[in-house]
């Protein structure tokens, strides 16, 4: 029954709570009752708030060990395939929020972590965690755009506390440029080690036994619009890929789409972030015309199909950690136009990317509407959609990606390898009686 519930919260993403059906049912037809479970919820966290737990052993979380659910529905569900990959789940309840609020506290010392059995730990975002003992702990750190940008979600303060902690354990930066600002901000880091790694590209696209499934040229990525209005053809739009917030400019690159005059060729806009409840998102509703297709949240499937058949690719945004949809446009071989953040410049360095990744600055929309008519002119010539060759572009795409997918996935793995290794190594070095 434990096992199940935490499948359960993975595959939907949160935890539901004790009477899930009862109340999503009252909150819906109620306000006074959406109301009283909200209060009930923070009364439920208020403790963990008072008597923050500060130690924990992981010898003593619960485990899920995944290679005895023989017949679990969960290892059939798609959104958790990454399941095979993995033996099992350690539940440490609420360590990763617990060291958010310890972050918090502006004197706050890290969460300790007993790592018992296991050889080390490796988190996938900075947290404000320490580890008892000498076995390895090395930290991602992905950016700093809390510290450099305002209208974020996260707490500045308690986000410098979890990047501070990161000066006493090992770091994986996902980029050279998010390296350098770290050191900019918090100073070299004494005695522990660092490397950057390119994380791999991100899209589930067909394998070659399913590639003639993927060969069609009407995509439906709208379910919630009729007819034409939720209809693309292939490569006959340009792909907006990400979250809606100010810093990733999804307003500029629609005034920018509009003086283009990509809209009166038949050329489309598709945008396939969620809109928020928000003056941000409130805008961009009100600034999309039906040449611009707002998709809302799509599963992974469908976002490969988007990129796999996309004309171009945008990424205006004003500051980035990395830049996946970048990177994953370009290990296609789809042309993208992108800002000149240091990020989106170390991946146009990348293998042949310097011809397919154009940077453009994103002070003046005009700037960008010149770059889309000129990519699309180009891109259309090279696809040669009227003598019908969208299904061999379709096909290069797939192969390339490929290609380049296990180019990068094995310098991903490597650097991994190398920086546990050298943490382990140094670890031992520094265990009581160990000899230099």
């Amino acid at each position: 029954m434990f096992a199940a519930r935490v499948l359960e919260a993975l595959n939907r993403g949160f935890q539901s709570t004790p009477w899930p059906l009862a109340a999503t049912v009252l909150a819906r037809r109620s306000a006074v009752a959406k109301k009283a479970i909200q209060a009930w919820r923070l009364l439920q966290e208020l403790p963990g708030y008072v008597l923050l737990r500060r130690v924990y052993k992981l010898n003593q979380a619960k485990r899920v060990d995944l290679l005895t659910l023989f017949d679990s529905p969960y290892i059939r569900i798609e959104r958790l395939r990454y399941f095979e990959d993995l033996t099992g789940i350690l539940c440490a309840r609420n360590l990763y929020i617990n060291s958010f609020r310890a972050a918090a506290g502006r004197h706050s010392q890290p969460i300790a972590v007993e790592l018992g059995p296991f050889d080390g730990l490796i988190s996938t975002c900075p947290l404000h965690l320490r580890t008892c003992g000498n076995g390895p702990f090395v930290q991602t750190i992905h950016d700093l755009i809390p510290l450099e940008y305002v209208q974020t979600t996260d707490h500045a303060g308690a986000f410098s506390r979890r990047l501070e902690s990161c000066l006493a354990t090992g770091r994986l930066f996902v980029s050279s440029s998010t390296q350098r600002k770290f050191k900019a901000t918090f100073g070299e880091a004494s005695g522990t080690g660092e490397a950057v790694l390119i994380q791999p590209p991100s899209l589930q696209l067909p394998e070659p036994h399913q590639w003639s499934l993927a060969d069609q040229n009407l995509l439906r990525p709208s379910p919630r619009l009729k007819g034409e209005r939720g209809n693309l053809q292939a490569f006959r739009y340009v792909l907006f890929n990400s979250s809606v917030e100010p810093r990733k400019n999804l307003l500029f690159v629609i005034r920018a789409y509009r003086r283009s005059g990509l809209a009166e060729q038949g050329i489309r806009l598709c945008v396939t972030g969620q809109l928020k409840q928000d003056d941000y998102s409130r805008s961009v509703a009100e600034q999309a015309d039906e040449s611009v297709l707002l998709t809302g949240y799509i599963d992974e499937p469908t976002k490969a199909l988007l990129f796999l058949n996309a004309l171009m690719v945008l990424s205006p945004s004003l500051v980035e950690g990395f830049g996946i949809p970048v990177l994953d446009a370009a290990c296609l071989g789809a042309g993208v136009i992108a800002s000149p953040s240091e990020s989106h410049r170390e991946i146009q360095a990348m293998h042949d990317f310097q011809s397919l990744v154009w940077l453009c600055d994103t002070r003046d929309p005009l700037d960008w509407a010149i770059a889309m008519q000129r990519l699309a002119a180009e891109e259309s010539t090279r696809i040669g959609l009227s003598s019908g060759s969208g299904s061999g572009e379709r096909q290069r795409r797939l192969r390339r990606y490929r290609h380049q997918q296990d180019q990068v996935f094995e310098a991903f793995r490597g650097a991994v390898c190398q920086q546990v290794m050298a943490e382990l190594a140094r670890s031992k070095r520094e265990e009581p009686g160990a000899h230099g």
